[in-house]
Parts: structure tokens; C-alpha cells; sequence
């Protein structure tokens, strides 16, 4: 979701609480578009966040904090020199706009007081922190826009700071049905989500769609469209969420299912029905984990391209390669064909003479003694072309025994590589990439040397923890090392055991403590065998379970390997639903 105008209006006033009167005692600059304030007001410090992110501009007040560089970058000199031991006096924004504006007190050069501004536009790919004197003079930005990027707003020292252009948008809060009346006929040509987000500062499209939401009004419904009543509709809801936007706050987070979506400060009853909210104290405490989860999962799949890259190369390679393996198989089955006819020129080697072509024999092997035509080399006698045809049948009969073993190894590989492929898909965590990758290195797939951490021991990371319905533990593993703890290491004898049949997945296992593990149970943990694995879109997936004490792990067997017997197969069908009705253990000690 882009940082909109009601965000920034919630947070401005978030930090008009808290950060008043507050004294900038440090300035740095973690990140090259990202800067960090030190406020200290009355006993408490806190660490002020602004963004000027192309992807995720943003501003809050943050817990987690960065690493600092050992020298500080241009720009944070400057703010060091003319904000450092500043008193913040005032938050404001531009209108409904997304630009927030800083006032801080300090002292010129004379030792005279001054207000200064600090100016963050959070606008996406123009995102900028701006620097301007009492004059209204550009003192320094993050990011330098000349003449060459924009003819009507350059951003550089010494010139005049001007706001970014509106393109003819109304302040939301300055609405009455005048303005409203005049929008419609110009947007009447446009879809109404369209309208509110192109005609209003600060709409986002996610609130665009819950004002047209409380309308009752389809937001794809064109303007022209709308009929009077519908029209006054849109109208009384657009004025209820302005009211709720000045006196409510509500940060909250919108997930489908475990997957993260949106955030917003507004109660979106559109997202309600078919969405889980997780509320948050604060904007600042929700716009921070929102942030911290998505910077997360952006980082897990910039570090896991280039492993699944090579995953998908070499399962690529090692399919093409078992299919040649069984086309050679069906060749070498048509071999008894070659004997045959060694066979039959050995019958008739005195009807046959050197520098045939070919030659029409009886088939004595066939009931009918049908005729059957067998090609010759003109250049051999008839016991030279039966010797020919033997040696081609006795090399198929060689090969297809080296064939079963080429093919065996080659299943193995293959089933493996997508073992770690699924493995590298359900991962969430760097550390569980990290073990996915030491694997990989340490396997026969790696043809490059091991570096110094290569050769470093992997500390082992946790598996996923479930309570079934009836209070049974239930571990799932996300990779093969977590596959191999389950099955080697966590289980006892009266434990059961569950794996997705003759497919790569997670091994799963049910502590008993004593209890008999129901039904109910067993099919919970079947479905969390079927939904972690390579099967999880398909219907009545295939799962086996048995007594942990059945289970083996061969001798140098591959991470994630093991054999059983004395098993039993059940049959279920995944779904989110069902996983998500499943409780997740949270350890509090994690």
C-alpha cells in the first residue's frame, strides 16, 4: 500500500503527542535515502524514522534500529550542522498531501533563534527530505532534482522551496457538495475508485474503495453511472469517513490468511469479511512491523534467487536426462529383435551370399512362418551379419542393466532436488535459507570448492509448532535438516509419523505423551503433511503414517531421507482454511 494522506494525518498526530518540545541530540544516516533523528524529550529517548525509499517511502518512530556507517554521508553533515540540538516546535501537513513538515528551533550562526523545516514528501519514486532555512531557501536534500528532471521544481540549495504540484486535487477535509458536485462532472468519464484517488489529496485506492464500500456503490462503477440517490449516497459515506479519519485512529494490519496485504489507520469494513486485521497500539508500532515483514521477505527472496536458480537448473537438467534414460530403455527392449535375425541368417547361412542387400527369410520363430525381410551389409558374408546382429543384441542386453541402475540414481536426484526446491519455497526465515543452502554445498550437486563459512556447522533452526484440536504437539519440518530432527531425534516409539506419499515434502510428527492419538489429530497432522509439501494444490493427496518406531535413516543417506514399514495411508484434501483453523504454538521464549 502506498504511505497516503490519512496515514500521514494519523501520524502527525502520533508525533504532536510525543515529540513536542522534544531536543535532536544525534543525527545519522543508516541507510543512503534514510534518516534517523534522536529525540529526547523530558527522560525518554526516541529514534525518529524518515524514508525517502523509492519502494517503501515512510516515518515513525522506530524500535528496531539500524547499524550506523563509520562516516556520516554529506547530507546527514548537513542536518548535524543546523538541526543538532534543535527543539522540535511543530509536526504539520501539506493539506491532506502526503508531505510532513518538521519545525525545529535552533540558532544561527549569530547566535540568533531560528525555525528551520525539515520537509518528508513521501510520494513513491519522487520520495525526498528537505532541508530549508527561515527564508524559505533550500538548504540541502537527500535526493538533488535539477533542471533536466523537472522544469517546474528544481530541488537544489539555494532555491526556493516550493510545495509538490497538486494537479487540481481537493483537500479532503475542505470537502462540501459543492467541490463534490464539480468533481463529478469532471471525472464523469471515470470509474468512481478512479475519481476519489485522481480527485482528493492523500485517497488512497484501498480508501477509495471502502468510502464507495460504505456507499454501497461498486468503486468500477463509472461516474456517468451513478444515479442521484447513489450520488448523495457516495457523498454521506465520504463525509463519515473524513469524520472518522479526525476522530479515530485505528492501525491495524490486513492479512489474507498468513500472508501480509495492506496496513491502514482507518477501519476498512471492506477488507473485514474475507481478511484478517491484527491491531496495533500505535501507527508507529504498525507501520514498523509492516515494514520490518516486508523489508524480510524482500531480502529472503533477493538471497534465495540465486539458489533457486541453480535448484531449477539442475532438476531441469536431471529430468531430461531420466527421460533420455527410459527412451534408451525402450531401445534396448526392441534388441530381441537384432537376435532374432542373427537367429535366422545363422538357419539359412548357406540360401545367402556375400554382397546381398537384403534377403526374404522364413520366420520359423512366428506360428504362422510368416516371411520377414533382413537388411544386410554387402560388404560382410552371411556369419559376419549374424555376428553383427548378436553383438548389437548381447550391447542392449549390457545396457539395459546399467540402465536400471542410471535410472534408480537418477529418480534419487531428481526426487532430492525437489525436495529442496519445495523445502526452499515453505522457508521464511534467512536462517532456515541458510541451512538449505549449506546443504546444497555440502551435496554432490556442488562443483565449487568449499569456503572458510561453508565449512562452518549450521546451528539448527526450530521447526513449526502446532496444538491440535485436542492438545496434541505437532512438529513440521521446513527443510531436510528440520526432517532429519524430527525423524532422528524428537520422536519416541509410541509417536506417530506422517509423510505425503512418493512426494517431496515436510515430514511431520504427533508426541503421544502417552495418550492415544485420535483420528481427529491424525487427520489434522495429515493435512499439514499434505499442505507443506509439493502436493499442497491437489485434492485427496496421499498420506502415510506409522509408529516413530518403524522409521529408519539408511547409512549415509541424503538430509531428509529415511525408510519405513508398517505403515498406513490416509487420504486428505489441503486447504487454507484448514490450516489456518489449526493452532500455532508461540514459544515465549523465541
Amino acid at each position: 500500500m502506498a504511505f497516503d494522506g490519512v496515514t500521514l494525518y494519523h501520524l502527525k498526530e502520533e508525533f504532536q503527542n510525543l515529540l513536542i518540545g522534544g531536543r535532536i541530540r544525534k543525527i545519522y544516516q543508516p541507510e543512503a535515502d534514510e534518516i534517523r533523528l534522536l529525540v529526547n524529550v523530558g527522560r525518554e529517548n526516541f529514534n525518529l524514522l524518515l524514508s525517502a525509499n523509492a519502494s517503501n517511502p515512510r516515518a515513525y518512530i522506530a524500535q528496531k534500529l539500524k547499524e550506523n556507517p563509520h562516516s556520516a554521508p554529506s547530507f546527514c553533515m548537513v542536518l548535524r550542522k543546523y538541526s543538532l540540538n534543535g527543539t522540535i516546535i511543530d509536526f504539520s501537513q501539506h493539506e491532506t498531501d502526503r508531505v510532513l513538515e518538521i519545525s525545529i528551533a535552533s540558532k544561527n550562526e549569530f547566535n540568533e533563534p531560528v525555525i528551520r523545516k525539515l520537509f518528508i514528501e513521501l510520494m513513491g519514486r519522487n520520495s525526498n527530505i528537505i532541508l530549508i532555512d527561515e527564508t524559505r531557501k533550500i538548504l540541502d536534500s537527500l535526493k538533488k532534482v535539477g533542471t533536466t528532471s523537472s522544469r517546474y521544481r528544481q530541488i537544489l540549495p539555494g532555491r526556493d522551496y516550493i510545495y509538490p504540484p497538486e494537479n487540481n486535487r481537493i483537500d479532503f477535509f475542505n470537502l462540501d457538495e459543492k467541490s463534490y458536485s464539480d468533481l463529478l462532472i469532471e471525472y464523469k468519464g471515470q470509474p468512481i475508485e478512479r475519481t476519489l484517488v485522481q480527485g482528493f489529496l492523500g485517497i488512497s485506492p484501498i480508501i477509495a474503495r471502502e468510502i464507495a464500500f460504505r456507499g454501497g456503490i461498486d468503486p468500477n462503477l463509472y461516474v456517468s453511472d451513478l444515479s442521484k440517490k447513489q450520488s448523495q449516497f457516495l457523498f454521506q459515506a465520504f463525509c463519515d469517513v473524513v469524520s472518522e479519519i479526525k476522530t479515530r485512529i485505528f492501525p491495524n494490519i490486513i492479512f489474507r490468511g498468513r500472508d501480509m496485504l495492506d496496513f491502514a489507520t482507518l477501519d476498512l469494513h471492506h477488507m473485514r469479511q474475507e481478511h484478517r486485521i491484527e491491531e496495533f497500539p500505535s501507527v508507529s508500532v504498525m507501520l514498523e512491523e509492516y515494514y520490518f515483514r516486508r523489508d524480510k521477505i524482500l531480502r529472503f527472496k533477493t538471497h534465495s534467487a540465486n539458489l533457486f536458480h541453480q535448484l531449477q537448473t539442475l532438476l531441469k537438467k536431471n529430468k531430461k536426462k531420466l527421460k533420455n534414460l527410459h527412451q534408451d530403455v525402450e531401445t534396448s527392449h526392441k534388441n530381441e529383435k537384432h537376435k532374432l535375425l542373427g537367429d535366422l541368417i545363422t538357419a539359412n547361412i548357406y540360401a545367402i551370399q556375400k554382397g546381398m542387400e537384403s534377403v526374404s527369410l522364413v520366420n520359423y520363430f512366428d506360428p504362422e512362418c510368416g516371411s520377414i525381410e533382413v537388411p544386410l551389409k554387402v560388404n560382410r558374408t552371411p556369419a559376419q551379419n549374424a555376428q553383427a546382429y548378436y553383438k548389437k543384441y548381447n550391447k542392449g542386453k549390457t545396457a539395459l542393466v546399467h540402465l536400471d541402475e542410471h535410472i534408480r540414481e537418477t529418480t534419487e536426484k531428481v526426487y532430492y532436488l525437489e525436495s529442496l526446491l519445495n523445502n526452499l519455497e515453505q522457508s521464511t526465515e534467512l536462517s532456515e535459507l541458510d541451512e538449505i543452502r549449506h546443504e546444497f554445498v555440502h551435496s554432490e550437486f556442488n562443483k565449487k570448492a568449499l569456503t572458510k563459512e561453508d565449512r562452518k556447522k549450521q546451528t539448527p533452526s526450530k521447526p513449526r509448532h502446532y496444538i491440535s484440536s485436542e492438545g496434541f504437539h505437532i512438529f513440521v519440518g521446513k527443510n531436510n535438516y528440520q526432517n532429519d530432527t524430527i525423524s532422528t531425534k524428537m520422536g519416541t516409539a509410541e509417536d506417530c509419523w506422517l509423510h505425503v506419499k512418493n512426494t517431496p515434502g515436510s515430514h511431520v510428527l504427533i508426541i503421544a505423551k502417552g495418550r492415544f492419538i485420535t483420528e481427529a489429530t491424525l487427520l489434522e497432522a495429515g493435512t499439514l503433511a499434505a499442505w507443506y509439501s509439493k502436493a499442497r494444490s491437489s485434492s485427496n493427496v496421499p498420506v502415510d503414517y506409522l509408529e516413530y518406531k518403524y522409521l529408519k535413516k539408511p547409512n549415509k543417506a541424503k538430509p531428509g531421507m529415511v525408510t519405513f514399514t508398517t505403515h498406513n495411508t490416509m487420504y486428505v484434501t489441503p486447504s487454507i482454511e484448514k490450516i489456518e483453523s489449526i493452532e500455532v504454538f508461540e514459544d515465549i521464549n523465541e
